[in-house]
């Protein structure tokens, strides 16, 4: 137990940190640094409201086109009894995603990576390690500051850093990454925002690594000034399965964090809820939970908690 609390503390230290060093990012310039326009889609005649999601930090990108750092802090607990191979255990990570406004309209995202800490109370030994490292673009098809409307597309690349392996089991980075299409959008009315994206993991490698389609619904609720109370909805299918995890073992889901190759695994769609608090107009924090509402068996996942630190231009 003082081991947990311990790893969790280094970590959720560690993300923060990360996040604080870009501290200096509202300096870099008044409206523009290199050429670059850093605001993206907010500020003065912009879009004024940014309420970033919480949960499925991976795939579920905001439509926003943003200069920002934000820390996150994560915790999973895995199922334990007869649910999951490992008889329960838990994963760490903390994680870094930046991003930056190009122009108002295009920006650049690194939205995966970071270090995980698995912990396995039986089966599997316990393993740390860096995860794999995604980076992209997006682009704003649609921006009406007027209704507060936004409608993005995007497309990412996971580099295979192959840092996590326990008992000859690859947890990722086995295959040639992954391309990583999007789309995502956002709309408010009144004190209600809303938004939702879809887009599909595609493997490089199909034998090695599982393709999936995930899809994330947003809603939030200005209860008064800056206080966002949350609820999402995240969803992740198999599309082309691998072939690298089969038999006994070939329904193991690793969901978003980890793609094992399983040869059988299955839907699992999540529900989270939490809340942000927006500081100033560059600083903002999340604190939220979320557990699968499909059954969780071979899933990693039995519930998860999130805290970041959002520091933007």
């Amino acid at each position: 137990m003082k081991g947990d609390l311990a790893r969790n503390g280094r970590l959720a230290a560690l993300a923060i940190f990360l996040a604080s060093t870009a501290a200096p990012l509202p300096a870099l310039a008044e409206d523009n640094f290199l050429g670059l326009d850093l605001k993206g889609s907010l500020g003065e005649g912009r879009h004024s409201r940014y309420v970033p999601p919480l949960t499925n930090p991976v795939f579920n990108e905001t439509p926003y086109i943003t200069t920002e750092a934000r820390g996150i802090y994560l915790y999973n607990e895995i199922p334990d009894g007869d649910d999951f191979v490992t008889d329960g255990g838990n994963i760490h990570l903390g994680a870094l995603q930046l991003r930056l406004a190009l122009t108002e309209r295009l920006g650049f995202i690194a939205t995966k990576d970071g270090y995980a800490d698995a912990n396995f109370d039986s089966v599997l030994d316990d393993e740390n390690g860096f995860a794999n490292i995604a980076f992209g673009l997006k682009y704003a098809i649609i921006s009406d500051p007027e209704s507060e409307t936004i409608l993005t597309a995007g497309l990412r690349y996971e580099i295979p850093i192959a840092d996590l392996e326990t008992g000859g089991i690859e947890l990722q980075g086995d295959g040639d990454g992954f391309i990583n299409p999007f789309v995502t959008g956002a709309t408010t009315f009144g004190d209600l925002g809303l938004q939702a994206s879809l887009g599909a993991n595609i493997a490089l490698d199909g034998d090695a690594d599982t393709s999936i389609l995930h899809y994330s619904l947003h809603a939030d609720y200005e209860v008064f000034e800056d206080f966002f109370p949350l609820i999402e909805l995240n969803g992740f299918t198999p599309i082309d399965h691998g072939n690298r995890i089969t038999g006994a073992l070939g329904k193991l889901d690793g969901v978003d964090l980890l793609n094992l190759g399983s040869d059988d695994r299955g839907t699992t769609i999540t529900l989270g809820g939490g809340f942000r608090y927006r500081f100033t107009d560059n600083v903002q924090v999340g604190l939220g939970a979320e557990t699968p509402i499909t059954d969780k068996e071979d899933t990693i996942m039995d519930y998860r908690v999130y805290a970041d630190l959002v520091l933007s231009f």
